[in-house]
């Protein structure tokens, strides 16, 4: 719990942080009660109509400022009050622009290989040994992205941390360095942040990613960046970590996107790639359940309608009947649902009307144009399941037969096992099409397939 002083609506206030909830209270006049207070304790709305976007307070401990950046706040009492945080920032000591952002997490050590910036020698016999560090300059790397109209520098470096009262007196940890212009504003920064979350769920397939550190960096006269605050956000709270092993090896890493980690970047901040079927963690995505078939299928459909524009209007006529029933079907459904379900629906017959080729024709079309990069994982799964004879037009029939059945509704449907299979060939299918998309090579797609989803062929 962090505790201090605030101002707010002009009175002084002490403040309690915990979990991203703010509550204060005054302390000006607290023994007597105004006909303001007596009001607000028989009014039934206590949420607060004017919002404030931004409340300042100083901490107690070390007198220094923190922003809140606040979501909603209500009246808990006659003078208190609770807010709602989006998320906040502790400065070194007074407010400050700052021009770049730090970000520490547990995957970025793995994918810009902490192993890289030192090699070792050890006797056995007699425990002499030696530690070579590479200097920084080989281990550093630089990318750029744009967004919000301005060019983001990116830098990825490994830090060599040295303590003599630790049993680790070296410790090394990969920091990725995002640079902007200078701002004082919460919503850049907060962007960045996400976006790099986005990008390491799309690069480990999960979604429980810990993010260390976010630390604010300002650029000094002698063009060195220092510390200036840390920012917390309340969307990417720390969650349950991997195993060491799912960590440091079921991800995509940098060697293998290299040359296009900027577009890729820049892709995940439009939006352009669609990552809301990514599973919570390692554990959930070998769980088979009808939403996660409707979110996979989701997901493929978005990305091949990016991929493949041109190719929207090879079935209009020959199934010109069978789409009308489906869009009859989420039109009824649009009219029944409200809220969340509505959107879905709303959604889904977008995404339908935009394209003329149905599911089963894409998964084909799509299994065929990387047969060179998937087929050597196709057949070793089929095969260890007992399948020897393996044509595409049945693994995309059985996925379209599948998604259709849960999309009207027919739960009571026979469930072929054998599209547990077929949705993990759709998950490589989706991979394969974006990081093509992005333009990584069909060679590499390869070897970021067989690593993320632990192929171990030798390639």
């Amino acid at each position: 719990m962090i505790t201090g002083l605030l101002k707010y609506e002009e009175k002084t206030c002490v403040f309690k942080l915990q979990n991203f909830t703010l509550e204060n209270e005054e302390i000006e006049n607290r023994d007597k009660i105004f006909i303001d207070d007596i009001e607000s304790l028989f009014n039934t709305d206590s949420k607060i109509s004017n919002t404030p976007n931004l409340l300042k307070g100083n901490d107690f401990d070390n007198g220094k400022e923190i922003h809140f950046n606040v979501a909603d706040i209500i009246k808990t009492g006659a003078k208190t009050h609770s807010a709602s945080l989006y998320s906040y920032i502790i400065f070194e000591q007074e407010e400050t622009s700052y021009d770049g952002i730090q970000i520490h997490a547990e995957e970025l050590n793995w994918f810009h290989n902490i192993k890289q910036s030192y090699s070792f020698m050890y006797s056995p016999d007699t425990g002499q040994s030696e530690l070579k560090m590479e200097p920084f300059e080989n281990t550093g790397k630089q990318f750029e992205f744009h967004i919000e109209g301005q060019t983001i520098q990116g830098n990825l470096n490994i830090s060599r941390t040295y303590s003599h009262v630790s049993t680790m007196p070296i410790k090394l940890q990969t920091e990725l360095n995002l640079y902007f212009k200078p701002t004082n504003e919460f919503e850049l920064v907060e962007r960045l942040a996400n976006v790099t979350y986005s990008f390491l769920k799309f690069i480990t397939y999960r979604k429980n990613i810990n993010f260390k550190h976010l630390i604010l960096k300002k650029k000094n006269e002698e063009g060195k960046y220092r510390k200036v605050g840390r920012l917390y956000i309340k969307e990417l709270k720390s969650h349950d970590t991997e195993e060491k092993k799912i960590l440091q090896e079921r991800l995509i890493d940098f060697p293998l996107l290299e040359e296009h980690l900027g577009q890729l970047f820049e892709k995940l901040a439009e939006k352009d790639i669609y990552i809301t079927h990514i599973p919570e963690n390692s554990f959930d995505k070998n769980l088979i359940t009808p939403a996660r078939i409707i979110m996979i299928t989701a997901g493929f459909e978005w990305q091949f309608r990016f991929t493949y524009k041109e190719l929207s209007k090879v079935s209009e006529e020959k199934y010109k009947n069978q789409k009308q029933e489906i869009l009859t079907f989420l039109e009824e459904k649009i009219e029944e649902n409200t809220g969340k379900k509505k959107k879905y629906f709303k959604s889904y017959r977008n995404l339908l009307l935009r394209s003329n080729m149905t599911l089963s024709d894409k998964i084909n079309w799509a299994l065929n144009e990387f047969s060179n990069e998937l087929n050597l994982f196709i057949r070793q799964l089929y095969n260890w399941n007992g399948v020897t004879e393996i044509k595409y037009s049945d693994i995309s029939e059985r996925i379209e037969t599948q998604r259709n059945n849960i999309a009207h509704g027919n739960i009571d449907e026979e469930f072929d096992s054998y599209v547990i299979i077929d949705l993990i060939v759709l998950e490589w299918l989706y991979y394969a099409m974006v990081l093509s998309d992005v333009g990584i090579s069909r060679a590499n797609v390869r070897l970021a397939i067989n690593k993320l989803f632990n192929r171990r062929f030798a390639l």
